[in-house]
């Protein structure tokens, strides 16, 4: 016969394997995939996954207690190297990723069909030059090949946000903005104040979601084994229903 564990050891045993949990950081653009993702994972697994988001400013002081960061871009992912010591750039891996898009207010009143039309037209567009989206309106309307084009564009701009949900804190308390270019996400999680109209095909740009480990995590292996199941058939259909790729 084998010997039973005291019973004090068991739940000893059992609280600290319950209570292990991985904390994941990173920016607002990816986290409803990545949340959606994180309480799938604990379906079927006994790691809790916290995930914290929002700009770098916000969380990079806890930053030393990450185990896994998350990116909304190349550019984002370069710059949290640069200023997160424990960030680990041997293992960053892309994952998904999400076009530009036009998003304009329901039933498109002003007919805007693309980027042309944000050119050609006399309107209020918001941008976003920060966090994942640094010279992505001039990677855009730049592909017309048109100083005339970037200088009608930019005369348009009313708002140029720091970051996404700055933008979208706007476009939520100004109904008078006409469009807002940014990426089709921002479209499908604010169905009833935004319709995504495509960018042209010849002008759509497209920007990343990756994962780097963090050198201090004490869950290496936990951190790698949830890196895997993003990477998985079930994490990718959550991530296609927030419209990434």
């Amino acid at each position: 016969m084998f010997a039973a564990f005291p019973t004090a050891i068991l739940l000893s045993f059992s609280s600290a394997h319950a209570e292990t949990s991985l904390q994941v950081y990173g920016p607002g653009g990816p986290t409803p995939a990545m949340k959606a993702c994180a309480a799938a994972y604990e379906k079927s697994n006994s790691v809790k996954v916290q995930i914290t988001a929002g700009p770098l400013e916000k969380w990079q002081a806890q930053s030393e207690t990450a185990d896994l960061f998350y990116s909304g871009s190349e550019n984002m992912m370069d710059s949290f190297a640069e200023k997160i010591s424990s960030l680990d750039t041997t293992s960053i891996q892309t994952h998904y990723l999400r076009p530009s898009a036009i998003l304009v207010r329901p039933k498109n009143p002003l007919k805007i069909r693309g980027i042309k039309d944000l050119v050609d037209k006399k309107m209020k567009v918001i941008v976003v030059n920060g966090a994942g989206q640094v010279g992505m309106w001039e990677d855009i309307v730049g592909g017309l090949k048109s100083a005339e084009a970037l200088n009608k564009f930019r005369s348009n701009i009313v708002f140029a946000a720091k970051n996404t949900g700055e933008a979208e804190k706007r476009w939520k308390e100004d109904p008078s903005i006409d469009a807002w270019l940014v990426f089709n996400i921002w479209g499908t999680r604010n169905p009833e104040s935004a319709q995504i109209i495509p960018t042209e095909k010849n002008l759509t740009i497209y920007r990343s979601m990756g994962t780097a480990l963090a050198k201090n995590t004490k869950q290496k292996e936990a951190a790698i084994q949830f890196v895997d199941f993003i990477k998985s058939k079930e994490c990718r259909k959550l991530f296609e229903k927030e419209g990434w790729f």
